[in-house]
């Protein structure tokens, strides 16, 4: 039956190439961007949230590769990568980087601001994608609460005055992290992250190209690729009502709720989360043979 499911997905996906590349690629506008690539199969694509990098998914790409083409790279001004934070130029980095690759279509896996870049690369660009998964994912115009924007608001000034230490502090110590109890693995990985972060983007910000527009709420009707929302439940409430928005108002789209996890349920709970990708993609396999 597995192989049956591969078979169906293989048919419906360009197949990447054998064997790890780890690489760089301009992608324009001053920007070089860090990627990795390795595994055969359809084509599946990590985006990282903010502050974060290719090493989040360091669990993901054992559990594919072996039957996907599996890529994940540095955002722009994050990690490795080169340039200035742009979530608007961000999607048509993607697109670059697909060409680049020769991959015509792929399932696009987004995390938190990573999700919203999947988001406008979904709506700016449907027929390279061949699944949605959007987690922790913010449709423009969607009201976030006023501490939350107070806060995140508020870390530029004091990454300028009193250094990105502080900063790492007020985040892990924040309920933005949404680690769930006892799970001081998660919060310790947290840490590693930060430590690798260098706070381009609040050091030095610059203003969005606007390359590729912000999908707002109202566009979510008119994304036609087949989607899936996740989180963990141990969100903040308002993460949970950005999730319920994007499946009601995104046409077809599934909602799956990880246990015990947080903001980071897929190195919380990998198991569980790569899990749900993987039955989104054999039923999007299987949908399309239809």
């Amino acid at each position: 039956m597995r192989g049956f499911r591969l078979f169906l997905i293989a048919l419906l996906l360009s197949v990447g190439s054998v064997g790890a590349q780890t690489r760089t690629l301009n992608v324009g506008g001053g920007a070089t961007i860090n990627y990795d690539a390795t595994g055969r199969g359809p084509t599946v694509v990590f985006i990282h949230g903010w502050s974060h990098n290719i090493s989040v998914w360091d669990d993901q790409v054992p559990a594919f590769k072996t039957r996907f083409h599996v890529v994940r790279y540095d955002s722009r001004g994050f990690g490795r990568s080169t340039g200035f934070a742009d979530e608007s130029a961000e999607p048509h980095d993607l697109l670059v980087l697909l060409e680049a690759l020769h991959v015509k279509r792929a399932f696009i896996v987004g995390h938190s601001r990573g999700g919203s870049v999947a988001l406008r690369f979904a709506n700016a660009y449907p027929n390279r994608v061949a699944g949605l998964v959007l987690y922790g994912a913010f449709p423009e115009g969607f009201p976030a609460p006023p501490d939350i924007g107070q806060f995140f608001g508020s870390l530029p000034s004091i990454a300028k005055q009193n250094g990105l230490d502080s900063v790492g502090k007020l985040v892990l110590a924040n309920p933005i992290a949404w680690v769930p109890p006892g799970r001081n693995d998660v919060t310790d990985r947290y840490r590693r992250l930060w430590a690798a972060y260098n706070g381009k983007d609040l050091l030095d910000p610059h203003p969005e190209s606007g390359r590729v527009p912000a999908v707002r709420i109202s566009d979510l009707a008119y994304v036609k690729v087949p989607t899936l929302v996740i989180i963990g439940d141990h969100e903040a409430p308002f993460i949970a009502a950005v999730a319920d928005t994007l499946t009601r108002r995104i046409p077809g789209a599934k909602k799956v709720v990880i246990p015990n996890a947080g903001h980071g349920a897929h190195f919380a709970q990998p198991a569980s989360f790569n899990s749900a990708l993987m039955d989104f993609f054999y039923d999007v396999g299987r949908n399309k043979k239809k």
